[in-house]
Formats: C-alpha cells, sequence, structure tokens
C-alpha cells in the first residue's frame, strides 16, 4: 500500500510523452525551496492509500495518452523511501509494458530501493549541489549518497536526465558550476542534464502548514540566469536542457 499525496493525470514534467505522475508521501530532504512541502512529512491526513490494484486501474485508464513514449512517474516527496511496496507495483506495471520513471534525490539506498531503480525505465535524479557542504545546507543532507546513486546508474547504463535547481545565491556560484560541469562530463549514461529556474510556488503551501519560508527575499531565476549556468555547463557537455 502507498501513501500518496496527489496523483496528476496528463503530465508533461515528469518525464517523456504525456504521463500520470504519483506523488508519494515522505521526504528525508528538507530542501530549502521544496514547492511541495506537503510531501515532506512521513504522514500527511491529506494523503491517500493506494494498492497495486488501484494503481493498474489508473494507468489502465490513461493507457490510450501513452502512445507518445508515456508511462508513469513515481514522483514525491522520495518515491523510494517507500520502495517495499513500490517494488511489486513497479514489477506488475513493467509486466503489462509500462514505461516508468522514478524521479528521485538519490539518497535511499536499501535493497529494495536499488531494485526499483534496476527495473525502471527512466531515472530523474537531482543533483542538488556539488560542493558537499553547501549540500548539507540546502538540503539537510550531504551529496555523498546521490552522487553513489549515480555511480550505480552509470554501472547499469541505466538512462537518466539529471535536474539541477538554480537558486540566486544558492546554486548560482560560478566555481560550483565549473565543478558541476567537470563532473557530469564523465557521466556516460546521463541523455540529458536540465537546469530548473528557482521560483517561491512553495511559499504559500509553507504558510499552510504553520512553517517559516526559508529563502524569504530570495528573487526567482530568470532566464538569464539559466542561460548563464548554460553557458557554463556547455563548456562541458552537449546535453544541457532547459523549457526557457
Amino acid at each position: 500500500m502507498l501513501r500518496v499525496n496527489t496523483v496528476e493525470t496528463f503530465a508533461t514534467q515528469d518525464g517523456p510523452g504525456i504521463r500520470v505522475a504519483i506523488f508519494l508521501q515522505g521526504c528525508m530532504f528538507k530542501c530549502l525551496y521544496c514547492h511541495n512541502p506537503d510531501t515532506i512529512p512521513m504522514e500527511n491526513e491529506e494523503a491517500k492509500r493506494m494498492n497495486e490494484e488501484q494503481i493498474l486501474d489508473l494507468a489502465d485508464r490513461n493507457r490510450p495518452y501513452f502512445a507518445n513514449g508515456g508511462g508513469i512517474t513515481f514522483s514525491g516527496g522520495e518515491p523510494l523511501l517507500q520502495a517495499p511496496a513500490l517494488l511489486p507495483i513497479v514489477k506488475r506495471l513493467k509486466a503489462e509494458g509500462y514505461h516508468i520513471c522514478i524521479d528521485t534525490n538519490g539518497f535511499v539506498r536499501t535493497p529494495e530501493a536499488l531494485e526499483v531503480i534496476a527495473l525502471s525505465d527512466l531515472i530523474l535524479p537531482d543533483l542538488k549541489q556539488i560542493n558537499s557542504k553547501k549540500h548539507l545546507l540546502l538540503v539537510g543532507q550531504e551529496n555523498t549518497n546521490t552522487l553513489a546513486t549515480l555511480e550505480y546508474l552509470e554501472k547499469l547504463q541505466k538512462p537518466y536526465w539529471l535536474r539541477y535547481v538554480l537558486v540566486p545565491g544558492l546554486t548560482d556560484d560560478e566555481e560550483d558550476l565549473h565543478q558541476y560541469g567537470k563532473y557530469v562530463q564523465t557521466l556516460k549514461s546521463m541523455e540529458r542534464l536540465e537546469i530548473l529556474p528557482y521560483h517561491n510556488l512553495g511559499k504559500e503551501k509553507r504558510k499552510k502548514l504553520g512553517w517559516e519560508y526559508p529563502l524569504e527575499g530570495t528573487p526567482a531565476a530568470i532566464a538569464q540566469d539559466v542561460h548563464r549556468a548554460l553557458d557554463i555547463l556547455k563548456n562541458y557537455t552537449d546535453k544541457t536542457y532547459s523549457r526557457l
């Protein structure tokens, strides 16, 4: 049984094609800019429980829209926190021929989590900061596990789209971007390096939860910021991507 925060049909931001994105409850990261803070606690009174048959029924009802490379994306929160319950569902979906994406921060490395990764078609990992100390300040955890998961993806030769949230004053330092570029230059299975501009859409959600917004006053990243980051990263890879 999965703890599900929300389900989005006709999702176009969570992998290739038109997808059903299932946002699971719970995350061990406390990202300062999180735009889904209601998914962080493991328990949420508004979350619902969905079993394998309900997930399969949801997939079957939306299957006609998956013709152009679409499928099912498990996101969150951090979906691999629920890997023991997620694994049999992914196995069933794969047996039914569905394309599976996992949107993950790469922290959870249990045997079940690694098997979910191995079974899935495309992974959407985030490496939020190349500098481990800055990563700790940004999300509350160092980046050691995420780097290990990326190494695992490389070992599997598993396709993945790496994402990087560009936050003015936090993740846009020129030296950090050069170090990030030098790292991604070594990655062979990465199909895309996507730069996601920071926005403050999580601000109101945090207020509703009674939480302070730690990035009060931080401006949203604009096109000029994104293009500056892309110009640096393009020195190291031709796989950069932005929706701007």
